[in-house]
């Protein structure tokens, strides 16, 4: 069966991973195998700042800015749902659909301009005091329950991988302290800012901004910025939210 030889793979991908970015590719092509183009993976967030928590994503940069522009972080209806969930839901479910306010019902047909039209969520229940979450967007709503179900299984293991990897080595989840400045540019970042849009808000230099993020990265001994934001997570220099 194609999904559980989706699930196998991505397992196999996952344990061998020496990063998160790894993770994060791996997950992406899972997802594309059964049908789903666009991925994010939340680990914080909460009903009023769910986009505070987005850690990978691949959704499109122009979707993203749209959701932003229009603030769409205080009323998204598939986040609100995910942190009140227990089980994995679709999107177009008619009760699902039903518990939707007008405004968050335009949110969520301006979505399918953006090749989102339809998707499944997977609640992840997680073993620290962080909401986990995966969600998986089609262009169309024509993906198999099969697929759904290897989903569900993925979820767990990504977000599983990505917790050992944000770890440190020694595994006491201790980490150096951030500055406070390298606390507040991570945690813009985690908000989907841009280095920009980062330096605009704290009225900084946009080569300060990147300074503070890359010092974030060595202080935390990862190589990316998804790796930094989760091990800050973590280990508690980011609230979880």
């Amino acid at each position: 069966m194609e999904t559980l030889g989706a699930i196998r793979n991505f397992y196999a991908v996952c344990e061998g991973a020496q990063s998160i970015t790894e993770v994060e590719a791996a997950l992406y092509e899972a997802a594309a195998q059964t049908g789903f183009e666009h991925v994010s993976y939340f680990c914080g967030g909460s009903p009023t700042q769910p986009n505070s928590g987005i850690l990978l994503t691949n959704y499109p940069p122009t979707w993203r800015r749209h959701y932003s522009d229009r603030r769409y972080d205080r009323i998204d209806p598939i986040i609100c749902r995910v942190h009140r969930s227990v089980d994995p839901f679709v999107w177009s479910d008619p009760l699902v659909r039903a518990g939707m306010s007008p405004k968050q019902l335009r949110m969520m047909d301006e979505a399918k301009a953006f090749r989102l039209g339809d998707g499944y969520a997977v609640p992840v229940h997680s073993s620290i005091d962080v909401r986990v979450a995966c969600v998986f967007a089609s262009e169309h709503g024509d993906f198999e329950p099969a697929s759904c179900k290897a989903m569900r299984r993925i979820s767990i293991i990504a977000h599983e991988h990505v917790a050992r990897l944000a770890r440190l080595s020694d595994g006491r989840g201790e980490a150096p302290a951030l500055s406070e400045r390298e606390r507040v540019c991570l945690g813009l970042y985690a908000q989907g800012l841009g280095d920009s849009e980062i330096a605009a808000r704290l009225g900084i230099r946009l080569p300060t901004v990147r300074r503070h993020l890359d010092l974030a990265k060595q202080r935390l001994k990862v190589s990316s910025r998804p790796e930094a934001l989760v091990r800050a997570l973590l280990t508690r220099q980011i609230a979880p939210f």
